[in-house]
């Protein structure tokens, strides 16, 4: 399964993409970075050290939007720490490629002829981008899985929005309204599957993968001490790519509020459409898929 990452990486980013590199179903054409999490400079940083330290800087990483189409940027550096993660990662000497994310991601779709899907980590920008630029082409996509959303749960940024959808509400429309199969997954079933603060499991791994994912969820229970339990909703969409039969889904369509006191809002009519919503998930082996996608294949 070829996929294109799109990524604004923070903490949970981070682990999605260990999973990722640790996916042999995946083949990983591109990583693709966008502002959301924490800004563009940081996103891409982030993303350019985890793979160069997880030693895949054969990846190929290409810079996208620094800001949603409409409105105002919303960082989240309060939940991910300085920089978008909780550890530091060693420096490298890797660098973006030149071709920005839309025209990259365009240019690889075609190159795949209706192969080729995309896991979306972050707010829905490139891709919207990519849609706007080359609407014949992106149909060619096989598939976007979206973490995003909160259809029959409350959002968590404001009662009624997640943060992806609600940091670029507009480019979540363009992307739902493309007709591209999509499957969404939201709230309903990444705050379901998690870390503990007191679990031993995810602190005893020795790959390099574990350890640093290790390092990560303790940097963030330190830096939220009144927090007891870390969602995996990017690892859990992931997951979905990896592993559909976790998961419980309605077929249907998704409309964005796009302002107004509900921006952000993700509302689902349920029928014939293009999304496939994960509104249920099987929690223990959901949360053991994740941890077991940490550990390093043999053969990397």
């Amino acid at each position: 399964m070829k996929v294109i990452i799109d990524a604004d990486t923070g903490t949970d980013d981070a682990i999605a993409l260990i999973m990722a590199i640790n996916s042999p179903e995946l083949q990983i054409d591109s990583v693709t970075t966008v502002a959301g999490n924490a800004r563009l400079a940081h996103t891409t940083r982030n993303t350019l050290r985890l793979l160069s330290h997880l030693g895949r800087p054969d990846i190929p990483i290409s810079k996208g939007a620094d800001r949603p189409l409409r409105v105002r940027s919303n960082f989240a550096y309060h939940y991910h720490g300085p920089g978008g993660l909780t550890t530091r990662l060693p420096t490298t000497d890797q660098k973006p490629i030149q071709t920005r994310a839309p025209e990259h991601t365009l240019k690889a779709v075609n190159q795949a002829a209706g192969e080729l899907d995309i896991i979306a980590l972050g707010p829905l920008t490139n891709i919207a981008r990519a849609i706007q630029r080359g609407p014949d082409a992106m149909r060619q996509v096989r598939r976007i899985y979206v973490m995003g959303g909160a259809v029959e749960v409350p959002g968590n940024v404001t009662p009624s929005a997640e943060f992806n959808i609600y940091a670029d509400p507009h480019a979540a429309s363009i992307v739902f309204d493309s007709g591209i199969d999509i499957t969404l997954v939201g709230l309903d079933v990444g705050d379901v599957v998690g870390f503990g603060r007191n679990g031993t499991d995810w602190q005893a791994g020795t790959s390099i993968g574990e350890e640093l994912t290790a390092r990560i969820m303790q940097g963030w229970f330190d830096l939220h001490p009144d927090r007891d339990v870390y969602v995996l909703c990017d690892p859990v969409t992931v997951a979905a790519a990896v592993a559909p039969d976790l998961f419980e889904y309605r077929q249907g369509t998704i409309k964005v509020d796009e302002d107004g006191g509900t921006k952000g809002r993700t509302r689902a009519v349920y029928g014939e459409g293009n999304v496939s919503i994960a509104l249920g998930v099987d929690r223990d082996r959901a949360r053991s898929f994740v941890l077991d996608r940490l550990v390093t294949p043999v053969d990397h």
